[in-house]
């Protein structure tokens, strides 16, 4: 019997029936404000008040902004930064840069090759048990070719599952209009889903858990908001109520 690792999200844990189970790479898909950052934090905070240390790893906002998030939510992500129980890495210059050099050449350059090996070095140095990468998208994008993006994603994920690590990644939810096939949810071993919905005229947050290898959990679409005390799911309240 595997060892659960927390979400440290309200609800998410209920649905999981004790959470992620280790060394797993987890999606979490959802489009603008969302609230993938803010689970993200949550994760890493609830590993890091037990003890186990976290790596952050932002491949598009600042790492000012990240703090600044926690922050407004009374989250003291720079007490456990001082305890070197949450590292923060800023990897959001090499994605710009990447992304302006492959304008000016033919080249595909293979840009997670070298997040990979960056996350290692951090892991090994930090030790860490828990890591979120925020988003792949930002990483993936540039790529032209289906068959390029797969290969990204792919490396990606081996290597993570390599360092021995629970990991979270996020992605960029498209349009409604523009839903299509998603590889890094082929790929991943858990995909967690946060979307919108109309009812009477009135916007309704849901998660939903597309799929978690390995465990049994409740595959119906729940509600979810985000209040001043961060994420939190209604484990029990279903969507059309």
């Amino acid at each position: 019997m595997f060892s659960r690792v927390s979400t440290g999200v309200k609800g998410i844990d209920e649905m999981l029936k004790g959470g992620f189970l280790p060394n797993r790479v987890i999606l979490l898909r959802g489009g603008p404000g969302a609230g993938k950052t803010i689970f993200s934090l949550q994760y890493l905070l609830d590993g890091a008040k037990k003890g186990e240390i976290g790596l952050y790893v932002t491949l598009e906002e600042p790492v000012a902004s990240i703090r600044r998030t926690a922050a407004n939510l009374g989250f003291d992500l720079e007490k456990y930064e001082k305890e070197k129980l949450i590292g923060l890495f800023d990897g959001s210059r090499m994605v710009y840069k990447f992304g302006e050099e492959i304008k000016t050449s033919n080249i595909q350059k293979p840009l997670i090759s070298n997040t990979v090996d960056q996350l290692q070095i951090l892991v090994t140095s930090s030790g860490a048990n828990r890591i979120v990468i925020d988003s792949i998208t930002s990483a993936i994008i540039h790529q032209r070719f289906p068959t390029d993006k797969r290969l990204e994603v792919l490396e990606l994920m081996q290597g993570l599952r390599k360092m021995n690590c629970t990991a979270l990644i996020t992605s960029e939810s498209s349009s409604p209009a523009e839903e299509g096939f998603f590889v890094e949810e082929y790929l991943a071993d858990g995909v967690i889903i946060l979307s919108n919905s109309q009812h009477n005229f009135t916007i309704t947050k849901t998660a939903w858990i597309e799929k978690m290898r390995g465990i049994k959990h409740d595959d119906q679409p729940r509600k979810y908001e985000i209040s001043d005390n961060g994420f939190v799911v209604y484990a029990t309240e279903p969507v059309t109520a």
